[in-house]
């Protein structure tokens, strides 16, 4: 998306900071206490290093170094010990970031339905869902049997192949589906070796009444009556040039247009947020590391309308 991460090479990176913890902080405020861990060994009032503290860093290491945890840690100490000053060292802050996946993901979803209710859809296309996936590798195809991150019973459902690149991996398959602004709607990871359609029910957990566009991989009836079914979804995937039944003229093209919002918001999340490379060495941090990479982007929404109209004055 054009100027979706201007700000992260314009805006001075204290401003970034301090924009990040407000925003996270704020709707970390309005969460279900499910949602918020118990800490039951701190003083009262919590850990002196804030959850709301360790999710900016976390995830402005995302933004700003690819994800890499020790060189965030190092610059913040080095340049903003101020901003921070109880900050952990690396081992127990790796192990809060992972705790706090679930958080940080509840605080992605406060911050997605905040942009949709200050930047709303037209009527028209509220219904709409972009949907497309997109392989994370843990590790070399060839070093997959060995990979310590995946247990040894899951291992095989997790080599996949990447058709669009004709490669093999061995890792996750991102799943997300987005509005038509690039805004992502919900996200998962599943075993690389599964195909597009086998997750989208998952995907579409407490949804109701969208219009799913999606590629010529999802093309299932099965999967379209499940769909109406669980949710009365309709799915609008893109026709192969040898099925009997296509698509009205220019319908095609049209789905077609569409769908490259959803390839957009891959690429950001790729070239951007680095998500074809999280960095993690077990399951947990995969997830932990991936649910961060979501709430960078998912922020950058703000970041870049709060950060631009300052940088061009």
């Amino acid at each position: 998306m054009k100027g979706l991460t201007d700000y992260i090479t314009t805006a001075p990176w204290e401003d970034i900071l301090t924009i990040l913890f407000v925003l996270i902080d704020d709707a970390y405020k309005e969460l279900d206490g499910e949602f918020i861990p118990n800490h039951k060994h701190s003083p009262q009032g919590g850990p002196a290093f804030s959850d709301s503290e360790v999710v900016t860093i976390a995830t402005f290491g995302e933004m700003i170094f690819d994800g890499a945890e020790d060189k965030t840690l190092h610059f913040i100490r080095q340049y903003h010990l101020s901003c921070f000053p109880a900050i952990l060292d690396n081992g127990r802050f790796n192990r809060r970031r992972r705790s706090l996946a679930v958080t940080m993901e509840a605080i992605r979803c406060q911050l997605r339905d905040r942009w949709r209710i200050d930047h709303p859809l037209s009527s028209e296309v509220t219904s709409l869902r972009l949907v497309d996936s997109a392989p994370i590798p843990i590790c070399t195809y060839t070093r997959g049997s060995r990979c310590q991150s995946i247990p040894v019973d899951w291992r095989d459902e997790w080599f996949g192949v990447c058709t669009s690149k004709k490669s093999k991996f061995f890792g996750a398959r991102c799943h997300i589906t987005t509005t038509l602004d690039q805004m992502v709607d919900t996200w998962l990871l599943a075993p690389g070796s599964y195909d597009d359609r086998k997750p989208l029910i998952a995907l579409l957990e407490d949804r109701q009444g969208l219009d799913i566009i999606g590629d010529k991989g999802y093309i299932s009836e099965e999967l379209d009556d499940r769909l109406w079914e669980e949710g009365e979804h309709l799915l609008l995937a893109l026709k192969r040039q040898n099925q009997k039944t296509q698509w009205p003229d220019g319908i095609q093209k049209i789905l077609g247009r569409l769908r490259h919002g959803v390839e957009t918001a891959f690429s950001v999340l790729t070239t951007a947020f680095a998500i074809g490379d999280p960095g993690s060495r077990s399951l947990t941090g995969l997830i932990a590391r991936t649910t961060t990479k979501f709430l960078a982007y998912t922020a950058s929404f703000f970041l870049a309308e709060i950060l631009t109209p300052q940088l061009s004055n």
